[in-house]
């Protein structure tokens, strides 16, 4: 399953922050419309929801602290969501520590 463009929530309209639910597998196939979809919702307070992530790539990874880093510089929330097991496993695997979504993170 992949990020589809009529599942990217439309900015504004909406109280609180937008919630874009991740797909089970942020894998190649998944990178460009995961991209896609967080430029779609630069600036808007979002909630990424990880706990049906299954498979953690490398690429994918890279797509999501790019957008942890731009939210932070625009001053604006980006919260993880219920990080499933495998999820954070492939943070550790990837070198990335559980630290580093955290003050963004929820459960």
């Amino acid at each position: 399953m992949t990020v589809k463009k009529k599942d990217i929530p439309k900015p504004g309209g909406q109280r609180g922050p937008q919630r874009l639910d991740l797909p089970s597998r942020l894998d190649l196939n998944a990178a460009d419309e995961l991209a896609e979809a967080l430029e779609h919702l630069r600036e808007t307070p979002l909630d990424l929801d990880a706990s049906q992530v299954t498979h953690l790539s490398a690429l994918c990874l890279q797509v999501l602290v790019a957008a942890r880093l731009q939210w932070q510089q625009d001053g604006t929330p980006l919260r993880l969501l219920e990080p499933s097991d495998d999820f954070t496993a492939g943070l550790a695997r990837l070198g990335v520590p559980t630290t580093f979504f955290k003050a963004e993170m929820a459960s």
